[in-house]
């Protein structure tokens, strides 16, 4: 596969498209009015992308996607979609999500929707050895009117490196493309887009968010009987893949240190140079991330402005059984205890129920693979192709997206989908901040939870969780 390397070119083109104005809002309002005309009301969670759409042109960036091609076309019944679970008539009912039935579905949904991918390009399939994708599951109703669980895979990610060049301070360059990072971006996408139903003018649209208005707070909130959940087919990197610094005298594993990649390997925080640091890519370790998360939720700041945290409630890892207690005592222990009184309303530390089960894919990356990144959400007719080494789009990805080949999945592109979001809904003061930094610094209670988190990390001596403030001074 040819690499060409790209460089970091002017922040313009299509993930800048909020500069055009009043007529390009009016022309989004226009688009986005024609979702009724493709949604499904039987499908009340979410719609099916149409694989089989006629429509030639590629999903590159949230601002130029049709939600009515992309997001809730309904053409297509796949395994994903009505896989269903009966609960007995008067039975005490067991969540779902805690059975072995739930994390043996989650490993074959996931698994079917990237090999349904796929199907067009062969050639990446070798990038399944690490996989995470992200799963909705809502309560409905079958035709007797009993409950039943329907499950969705709304957004994929496959890598297993993160960039090990100069630092990028224009937003174009994916930092860290591990499997479930790149998901979890491929998320927030996916976000995006459910944000654009609800601010639509047409109340079909809105029914089909997975969103709703709260009573309590001016954040969305998601609608009741819906859930988060992530599968993964490999262990997180970090702390989770060192069970050797438990403490086995009194079971606690609040001494792990937090680990950056940097220079392609795991590095402890104390022993990372503060020279590097400050000049190139260094990422946080996945499980260092996931515990955050367990605190802040998966949303992050831009979004924190428009919804309320939104939690993981189960993971499934593909691997042997020992791992679902070592990461679930990982995950969920290793921020200690006593501070959670702290948290503001709408935030809790919400644990994370962990499960294993028969790993998906191949164990190994075959080299021709090594470096390659894909990301996938819902609505999106292609998936996207990176090199993780380089932060950019590769030659013969069947998505191409912004200027200079960066991602749809860049803090630019996905800051420029925050201000279409904002633009929708009104909040026009959010549009009056210059830059990306100044937005995630005015999400004032989400970083004083982050803060509260850092606080932890610290206390426990697993080091001190740095952020780059630099790269994130980009404006629009």
């Amino acid at each position: 596969m040819q690499r060409k390397r790209r460089k970091n070119l002017p922040a313009s083109g299509d993930h800048d498209q909020e500069k055009d104005g009043g007529a390009r809002l009016g022309m989004k309002r226009a688009s986005i009015a024609k979702l009724g005309d493709k949604l499904d009301s039987g499908d009340i969670l979410l719609g099916d992308e149409d694989e089989d759409s006629d429509d030639d042109a590629a999903v590159f960036s949230l601002a130029d996607m049709s939600p009515a091609e992309s997001v809730l076309s309904d053409e297509e019944i796949l395994l994903d979609q009505k896989k269903d679970i009966k609960i007995p008539d008067g039975s005490t009912k067991t969540e779902v999500w805690r059975t072995d039935w739930h994390k043996n579905h989650m490993a074959a949904i996931s698994s079917e929707r990237f090999d349904s991918l796929l199907k067009m390009c062969p050639d990446f399939q070798g990038c399944k050895s690490h996989m995470a994708a992200f799963v909705l599951i809502k309560e409905v109703f079958d035709t007797a009117g009993r409950p039943c669980e329907h499950y969705k895979v709304v957004a994929l990610g496959a890598g297993r490196f993160s960039c090990n060049k100069w630092l990028c301070y224009n937003g174009t360059m994916v930092h860290d493309c591990h499997a479930i990072i790149i998901a979890r971006r491929a998320l927030l996408r996916f976000l995006y887009k459910q944000l654009l139903l609800f601010f639509d003018a047409d109340p079909k649209a809105k029914e089909n968010c997975i969103f709703e208005s709260s009573t309590d707070s001016h954040q969305l909130q998601l609608k009741p009987k819906i859930s988060l959940h992530l599968y993964t087919n490999q262990c997180p990197e970090g702390a989770a893949k060192n069970f050797y610094f438990k403490v086995s005298a009194n079971h606690t594993w609040t001494s792990m240190k937090l680990q950056y990649h940097a220079k392609s390997l795991l590095v402890p925080v104390a022993y990372l140079d503060p020279s590097f640091w400050g000049s190139k890519v260094c990422c946080m370790s996945g499980s260092d991330k996931l515990c955050c998360w367990i605190v802040t939720g998966v949303q992050g700041a831009l979004l924190t402005h428009f919804i309320q945290p939104l939690y993981i409630t189960s993971m499934v890892l593909g691997g042997p059984q020992l791992l679902s207690k070592e990461m679930s005592d990982i995950t969920n222990k290793r921020l200690g205890e006593g501070w959670e009184d702290l948290l503001p309303p709408s935030y809790k530390k919400h644990d994370i129920f962990f499960l294993c089960c028969d790993q998906a894919g191949p164990v190994v990356t075959s080299s021709q693979h090594d470096n390659l990144s894909i990301n996938w959400c819902c609505g999106d007719k292609d998936i996207e192709v990176l090199d993780s080494t380089e932060g950019f789009i590769i030659d013969g990805s069947p998505s191409v997206s912004g200027p200079g080949f960066s991602s749809r999945l860049c803090k630019r592109a996905l800051y420029s989908s925050f201000r279409l979001v904002a633009q929708l809904g009104g909040h026009s003061y959010l549009l009056d901040l210059p830059t990306y930094h100044s937005v995630k610094v005015e999400a004032i209670i989400y970083q004083t939870v982050k803060d509260l988190v850092k606080q932890q990390f610290l206390s426990t001596h697993a080091g001190s969780w740095n952020s780059k403030k630099l790269v994130d001074c980009f404006s629009a």
